[in-house]
């Protein structure tokens, strides 16, 4: 009952008579949307899911984009515009199935596109959060606080954990779901408009972190992209699960980022937040298209 009052009320903003009332409050705006996974046609659900959109509904996002604003490139976000919205997207993670068909996607309609790529976690990586969650039930919150916080979200030291306590964990997930491959975002920038940038090295949370480890962190990561992907690595940083700091604003700053992003968040002007810590829109699996649209629209809370 309450899923199904969900998807009226979702319906309902997401309408198009609420979508030109709503407009003018989103003029000239700017918003960042952060997805992570990308659940390939047919393909069986698995990991975390609120973190993985169908490939089906993802399109649809796409479609609902371009009709509301402009897509651009993240680091042409806040160039002078016409007055329209402008939209950037964003990937966490460089899962397998946002590198290839989330980009297919982006490139059929000649969209723009940035992925965040943790360099020591490429070529069919498992994340601890999708090992953990891979029976299906949502990963319990005492679970996620005490490894993000008490164990600084280190992949390690989270596994090591979780094996102590004796917590059921499987590495069995689809390759959609397992982290991409360096050849595999070599060919996503094939296409026009796709980029990389930085999620650090290892997906630490950066705030649980000493300052040196968070220069590590961030300048090991830098010059691998920088290497590896030349010209298409932005100097833009997203944070692992979204978590910052003062601490890691400096160590961003003094790395040379132009700017870096948190999960949560909507439409913003540049003006009005700070440069290495500015918002985005989360789109979880759960979302409907509806929903989506609701939320672009200003109509809904993120």
């Amino acid at each position: 009952m309450r899923r199904a009052l969900r998807l009226r009320v979702e319906s309902a903003l997401g309408s198009a008579a609420v979508g030109r009332m709503a407009r003018y409050r989103i003029r000239g705006k700017r918003l960042i949307l952060a997805y992570h996974g990308i659940v390939p046609e047919g393909a069986p659900s698995a990991g975390e899911r609120s973190l993985f959109v169908s490939q089906r509904d993802f399109a649809a996002h796409l479609d609902v984009v371009t009709e509301i604003g402009d897509v651009v490139a993240l680091d042409a976000l806040d160039a002078p515009g016409n007055g329209r919205p402008r939209v950037a997207i964003t990937f966490d993670d460089a899962y397998r199935g946002a590198v290839n068909e989330g980009v297919q996607e982006l490139a059929r309609r000649g969209l723009p596109a940035t992925i965040f790529v943790a360099p020591g976690r490429l070529s069919d990586h498992v994340f601890w959060w999708d090992a953990l969650s891979n029976g299906g039930a949502a990963l319990d919150d005492a679970i996620r606080h005490h490894a993000l916080h008490g164990l600084g979200g280190s992949d390690e030291r989270v596994r090591a954990w979780a094996t102590r306590i004796r917590l059921p964990s499987s590495d069995a997930v689809p390759a959609y779901a397992q982290t991409a491959t360096p050849a595999e975002l070599r060919a996503a920038l094939d296409f026009a408009g796709i980029t990389v940038g930085s999620h650090s090295w290892s997906h630490a949370n950066l705030a649980a972190l000493s300052a040196l480890d968070i220069a590590t962190e961030l300048e090991r990561s830098r010059d691998w992209l920088d290497a590896a992907f030349g010209e298409r690595a932005i100097p833009w940083l997203a944070y692992p699960y979204g978590l910052d700091s003062e601490e890691t604003h400096r160590a961003a700053a003094k790395a040379g980022y132009a700017g870096a992003l948190r999960i949560g968040g909507g439409w913003h002007r540049a003006i009005d937040v700070p440069r290495l810590a500015r918002p985005r829109l989360n789109v979880p699996g759960s979302l409907t298209v509806a929903g989506f649209r609701a939320r672009l629209l200003g109509v809904m809370q993120p």
